[in-house]
């Protein structure tokens, strides 16, 4: 037997035996346990890849893994570098065609906070499984839809919360249903904004713009004013080559206004530098944008460093990301659930009349259907137009022969008239305003008449500008016959010729209200009389006043 003293000394030998087989024992298993953790943690931690967006930095995926910073000289885009609202309401209301009770308004997004947090978590979220499945780091799912590789002209900001949440809302039963029909109404329209972006070379984004702004209406007009598939307001459209008259508005000429819309953003785009904040400022105005860039002290100039930086109205930042998501459905509407066609497009061409003509006529005669004349020349007031020396028909490409010759027939009536016999107590102001006429057009039809002297039994011709006019002034008298005829020799001219009329103020008379009778300017009116703008007219006065026969 040991003894006790023996025990002791061996004691601490023993302890640091087995203190030694665990250490050498439980290591490894210490260092599985880390192993797994850490894998386990690398599996729940999203990788947010260099294409989802990112506000200080926004990489974006182009083609095929390309990237593109805003900004750079390494943008990709088939864009030329070196070549105004919404108008919609606070609501996003797009507007009620005028005459129409039916409203063009599409899908209004406002969603809430928790919908908009969903929206890019859902991407995000896609994004990182893709990411753990050893898939490519730029595969990005949006809205349930793979986008990786798609090209855009006009980069996508991919897990933008309001895009996303923009994009998810256009693509639900309702909002998909609502872009087919806007694109099926932008058929006679759309081929011709597509020719000018091509022509401009301006990304082919902008043509899906109307979208947003009018549902493709050339009727729509939105509670501020703004009119036409570009909701050009009244004060925006000088420089632009349009006009606003007693017999049109160019606003609604989808030609014109698609011309000057395209014209001011390159031009926005020209000043800014980026294409977001381009469009930006067609909704809140070159001004505001350039001052909210400036006011943000941002380094970079480009649209999503002042989203992130609040210095611009709610309404343009708001409008970008709804425009975009639009847009990135739109160039591949197949891949999301929409049609590849929407329907058959309108091929114009435009001609030339010396003479005044009622689309009805020529549709009939031209055999054009009329709606299709009325879209293409939605700008004229009274479905007439004006009486002016030249003007400018927009007729379907297939039928521009037979619009020329119709319209080229001197012989050939354009133009409804009432045939009017004057009776005691008439005036020609009187008749015109029976007939919702204007003197000028009265005046025109019936070379010779004196504006002041018309006498009992004289036998007038009335252009009818509407179907109701003509109607409503039938009611009121009653020697009145209605006939189709044409226009008197005296018009049928090349040109129409400038010769004037003598006019004797009366009662409640003013410069202005005269030129509006006579469809001419108050600076005509007072140039002709050597009289200034503003100068007072006295009653019994008389006024030498221009009048195009």
């Amino acid at each position: 037997m040991t003894s006790v003293g023996e025990r002791r000394g061996f004691a601490p030998f023993l302890c640091l035996f087995i203190l030694g087989f665990l250490v050498f024992w439980g290591l490894p298993q210490r260092r599985c346990e880390l192993q797994a953790q850490e894998a386990v943690s690398t599996a729940s931690t999203p990788k947010t890849t260099a294409s989802l967006f990112s506000p200080s930095s926004l990489v974006l995926p182009f083609a095929g893994g390309v990237t593109h910073q805003p900004g750079s000289d390494q943008a990709t885009s088939s864009a030329n570098p070196g070549v105004n609202p919404t108008n919609l309401d606070e609501n996003g209301d797009l507007g009620t065609p005028a005459g129409s009770s039916t409203s063009t308004t599409g899908p209004t997004v406002v969603p809430d906070a928790s919908n908009v947090q969903s929206a890019a978590t859902d991407t995000q979220a896609q994004s990182s499984s893709a990411a753990a499945d050893g898939t490519s780091l730029n595969t990005i799912v949006s809205a349930g839809v793979l986008v990786d590789g798609l090209q855009y002209d006009i980069p996508m900001p991919w897990g933008h919360e309001e895009f996303e949440a923009q994009r998810a809302y256009y693509l639900t039963s309702g909002g998909k249903k609502w872009l087919q029909a806007v694109m099926e109404r932008a058929l006679p329209y759309i081929a011709y904004v597509e020719k000018k972006v091509e022509e401009l070379k301006l990304p082919k984004e902008l043509i899906f713009l109307p979208v947003i702004e009018s549902g493709y209406s050339p009727f729509a007009v939105s509670r501020s004013g703004a009119t036409g598939i570009w909701q050009f307001m009244r004060n925006s459209i000088s420089g632009y080559d349009m006009a606003i008259s007693d017999w049109l508005d160019d606003r609604k000429d989808f030609m014109k206004s698609t011309d000057a819309a395209l014209l001011k953003l390159r031009e926005n785009y020209n000043t800014l530098g980026d294409w977001p904040l381009a469009i930006a400022a067609y909704n809140a105005g070159l001004g505001a944008v350039s001052r909210a860039v400036k006011a943000s002290g941002s380094d970079t100039t480009d649209f999503w460093s002042l989203y992130e930086s609040k210095k611009l109205a709610r309404e343009p930042l708001s409008y970008v990301p709804r425009f975009l998501a639009v847009a990135s459905i739109l160039r591949y509407p197949t891949l999301h659930g929409l049609p590849d066609e929407w329907g058959e497009k309108n091929d114009w061409t435009t001609v030339e009349t010396s003479r005044q003509v009622d689309l009805s006529i020529l549709a009939e005669k031209a055999g054009i259907p009329l709606d299709i004349l009325k879209c293409g020349n939605a700008e004229l007031r009274y479905n007439i137009t004006p009486p002016v020396d030249t003007h400018t028909v927009k007729v379907p490409a297939e039928k521009a022969e037979a619009a020329k010759t119709v319209l080229e027939d001197t012989n050939s009536p354009l133009m409804n008239y009432t045939i009017y016999k004057v009776k005691s107590g008439d005036t020609l102001s009187k008749i015109a305003q029976t007939y919702k006429t204007p003197i000028s057009l009265i005046l025109k039809a019936n070379p010779g008449v004196n504006v002041n002297k018309i006498a009992v039994g004289q036998v007038l011709m009335i252009p009818r500008i509407s179907g109701d006019s003509a109607a409503s002034g039938s009611s009121k008298a009653d020697n009145t016959t209605s006939t189709s005829t044409s226009t008197p020799s005296a018009n049928t001219n090349a040109s129409a010729k400038l010769s004037y009329t003598t006019y004797t103020v009366k009662k409640g008379d003013s410069l202005s209200k005269i030129a509006s009778l006579f469809s001419t300017s108050v600076s005509a009116i007072a140039k002709d009389n050597g009289i200034s703008p503003n100068s007072i007219i006295r009653i019994g006065q008389k006024l030498k006043v221009p009048v195009k026969q």
